[in-house]
């Protein structure tokens, strides 16, 4: 796995929003990643777990969305809890350390519907433009697929209000309340498996339509930042947490939104403690 960040690549997130790493997995890697994201979601489908898809309207066209693999497939869990993949998304976003929010494996089926312009952040229980998600390519993206598309330092001008342009027809219904915007060029995102995008909670982004016969796959995990206080917005977050929460206060280390990887916590000893109670 290529975790090697340079300040240039930091510098380049901030400023645009989002970070391409290529060959972020290696092949060996990349199969692992696949069979066990693959395993997962034939488990989902199958159970129709909860979450598991939008059932009604256009956006049941758009993509399979399986949410929270993590917490029922142990191969996931070892990918989605690594610490060095928290340790990426501090860096990145420049928090303190950060917590796995969620994860979901995305799957663009054959003639699906574009994904529409939207951002991530609102839909969340936290307000913060240190949200980050780290989203890796299980096949190639390419503009006949439906790969992503960014609007660069948008994340610097966006704010938390909910618009629900996701579940709208009309790719560019988020223009409405950034008019704006329809004057920047998009960064079009086509990279090979195994790549990964790392994308700010705060930047507005969208995907094509699968133009193909084969469905693009993706994985892809959601990082809340450490000290991040709760909105009152539940959405992913665990009933068991939330009713023990009032809007304003922290969201604390839980066992299904765990601390991956904080600065906090100073000693290689301290921090292995913290891996391994992650792991168990």
């Amino acid at each position: 796995m290529n975790t090697n960040l340079s300040g240039a690549e930091i510098g380049l997130y901030r400023r645009n929003g989002f970070l391409v790493i290529s060959d972020f997995l290696t092949h060996t890697e990349l199969e692992w990643w696949r069979d066990a994201v693959y395993e997962s979601i034939e488990e989902h489908i199958r159970q129709k777990a909860p979450n598991n898809q939008k059932e009604e309207g256009y956006y049941k066209h758009v993509f399979i969305q399986c949410v929270n693999i993590w917490k029922t497939n142990e191969k996931i869990k070892q990918i989605a809890t690594d610490p060095r993949l928290g340790k990426l998304a501090t860096d990145l976003a420049g928090t303190s350390g950060v917590h796995l929010y969620h994860d979901h494996a995305l799957i663009k089926e054959p003639w699906a519907n574009p994904t529409n312009f939207h951002i991530d952040n609102p839909y969340d229980p936290y307000d913060s433009r240190q949200g980050i998600m780290l989203w890796v390519a299980l096949d190639d993206a390419t503009i006949q697929n439906g790969c992503m598309y960014l609007l660069p330092g948008t994340h610097l001008k966006s704010h938390f209000k909910f618009t629900g342009v996701l579940e709208r027809e009309g790719v560019g219904g988020l223009f409405d309340e950034y008019p704006d915007w329809t004057e920047i060029e998009p960064y079009v995102a086509e990279v090979k498996a195994g790549d990964a995008v790392f994308i700010s909670g705060m930047i507005a982004h969208a995907a094509g339509p699968n133009m193909t016969p084969r469905p693009r796959r993706a994985y892809a995990m959601l990082f809340m930042p450490e000290g991040a206080k709760y909105n009152g917005r539940r959405s992913g977050l665990p009933y068991e947490l939330v009713e023990k929460l009032e809007i304003g206060d922290v969201i604390p280390h839980h066992e299904q939104v765990p601390l991956l990887f904080s600065y906090g916590v100073d000693s290689p000893t301290q921090r292995a403690v913290v891996a391994s109670e992650i792991a168990d």
